[in-house]
């Protein structure tokens, strides 16, 4: 069942990652590399062929059908963990940047203290 974790980790993040990296080098500001080396893969110059090959690799596997089901499953498992993960990630960096924005805007001080009043 590795191999359905893989299959989501390995072609998700060259797949939908790279348009993840790019949101998150827009919307932080990012150099390249900066934050988004997850996404990077050096050591892979084709992604496309390198897909291809990887789908071709997973197809040919020695498998029966009750594996081939359930490899699918944990897949969609796998998947659905992922979709949870960037739901709170995305929560979060909502906060953040709510509470980044406000400071910034704001930036009130404390009566009596050097200190920036903030959100948090």
């Amino acid at each position: 069942l590795l191999v359905a974790h893989s299959y989501t980790r390995y072609l998700g993040d060259l797949s939908g990652g790279q348009i993840l990296k790019k949101i998150a080098q827009r919307g932080m500001n990012l150099s390249d590399g900066q934050g988004t080396a997850f996404y990077e893969f050096k050591q892979i110059p084709d992604e496309k062929g390198f897909k291809a090959n990887y789908r071709q690799a997973m197809d040919e596997l020695p498998i029966d059908d009750a594996t081939a089901d359930r490899i699918v499953e944990e897949a969609n498992a796998a998947f659905g963990m992922n979709m949870k993960m960037f739901q709170e990630l995305e929560g979060n960096l909502i906060k953040a940047i709510g509470i980044m924005l406000y400071n910034t805007l704001t930036r009130r001080r404390v009566r009596g203290s050097t200190e920036l009043a903030t959100a948090e």
